[in-house]
């Protein structure tokens, strides 16, 4: 048994427990209470905990990376567009919204779960718990029957899951909230309600701190297949059969034009190269320029168009490395930034940074064994 299954099959437990033991005691005092139902309250307290940091992890993992969460709710809106075709203008409206609402869904989440593990004002956290719960059960459902989206996306890419097992996740959290939702108005705030009031907030503030800090530099944590260590040479190779390697999706078949693999490389990756902002792009050729002799190869990386990339981009802003082009969602998954910098010993990646984060020369070359 997995650890993932222990989990599972553990919060599963423990739902149908409190659901019988609530059903149990609440027939026989005659009262919704929680001070009235002893063994109930005490399980109602085991799955407020489960179900807090469960959040509080979910949460954390997408404002780690909540650019990585909006590629997939942008994916949801469009795969709703177009089943949905009546109302593909009310999912089109949605699309440039997603960062934002990416943002604040991982943060909202993390404060959901403190709300829920200190109690406070739990008549609206658990109707908001409830109501998130019921929305992410329809979206995980969805896709489960469709197989419309491969991967809702709920523990971003530190976790991956099937979407069976997403769905299944969701309702035996729906599960788990019943009893916390039905005895919401008798659960009191812990240690008090100013104090618990003042966590919850925190818990907002903090971890909106937190996701828009990863945003402006790159992710705290990376938990995806381009990070740093990982050896890129091993993915455009025949893998025998049971070795372990980075999945590093379709790399190979976009390096045919330049050696990435080869000697020390610093690659500028900019997925939209149109919309990168200019001085960034005029900073990665003073870059380029100043590591002239340092055995450092510098090429770029793009999704745009050829024949839109000289006129609109190389020559405005006076780009001299070459640029090899990719697609698009391997470029996103490297570096969550447009652009972003990646450099490579021999396929190895040595280090990652935001253009908000641009190295120099001495910080490369002190990059290399």
């Amino acid at each position: 048994m997995s650890g993932i299954q222990f989990i599972g099959i553990s919060f599963a437990l423990v739902g149908i427990l409190t659901n019988f033991f609530l059903a149990t005691e609440a027939r026989q005092r005659k009262a919704l209470e929680v001070d009235f139902l002893p063994k109930t309250g005490i399980l109602v307290w085991i799955s407020r905990i489960m179900i807090g940091l469960l959040f509080l992890y979910s949460g954390f993992v997408k404002a780690n990376d909540y650019v990585g969460f909006a590629y997939k709710l942008e994916e949801y809106f469009i795969v709703f567009g177009q089943d949905f075709p009546g109302l593909k203008g009310f999912f089109d409206f949605f699309i440039p919204m997603a960062e934002p609402l990416a943002w604040f869904i991982s943060v909202f989440e993390m404060a959901l779960a403190v709300a829920i593990l200190v109690g406070w004002n739990m008549n609206l956290t658990a109707w908001l718990s409830m109501l998130m719960m019921i929305f992410f059960t329809v979206l995980t459902g969805y896709s489960h029957f469709t197989g419309a989206v491969a991967d809702c996306g709920c523990f971003g890419d530190a976790m991956k899951i099937e979407p069976w097992e997403s769905f299944l996740k969701d309702i035996i959290l729906t599960v788990m909230l019943v009893p916390i939702f039905l005895l919401r108005k008798s659960i009191k705030p812990f240690p008090s309600q100013k104090l618990a009031a003042w966590l919850t907030g925190g818990a907002f503030l903090l971890s909106g701190i937190f996701s828009y800090y990863c945003h402006e530099h790159l992710p705290m944590i990376d938990y995806r297949a381009y990070k740093v260590g990982a050896d890129l040479k091993i993915c455009t190779t025949v893998i025998p059969e049971g070795e372990d390697f980075p999945a590093c999706p379709d790399w190979g078949q976009f390096y045919d034009e330049y050696p990435l693999f080869e000697g020390k490389v610093l690659m500028v990756i900019a997925y939209d190269a149109l919309h990168a902002d200019p001085e960034d792009l005029q900073a990665s050729q003073q870059l380029a320029q100043s590591l002239e002799g340092s055995g450092i190869t510098v090429y770029g990386a793009t999704q745009t168009s050829r024949s839109k990339m000289g006129p609109e981009v190389i020559e405005p802003n006076g780009l001299t490395y070459p640029f090899t082009y990719m697609d698009v969602k391997v470029l996103k998954t490297m570096v969550r930034a447009n652009p972003g910098y990646m450099l490579l010993n021999d396929g190895v990646i040595l280090g990652k940074w935001h253009a908000n984060d641009i190295p120099d020369r001495a910080a490369l070359e002190a990059r290399f064994p």
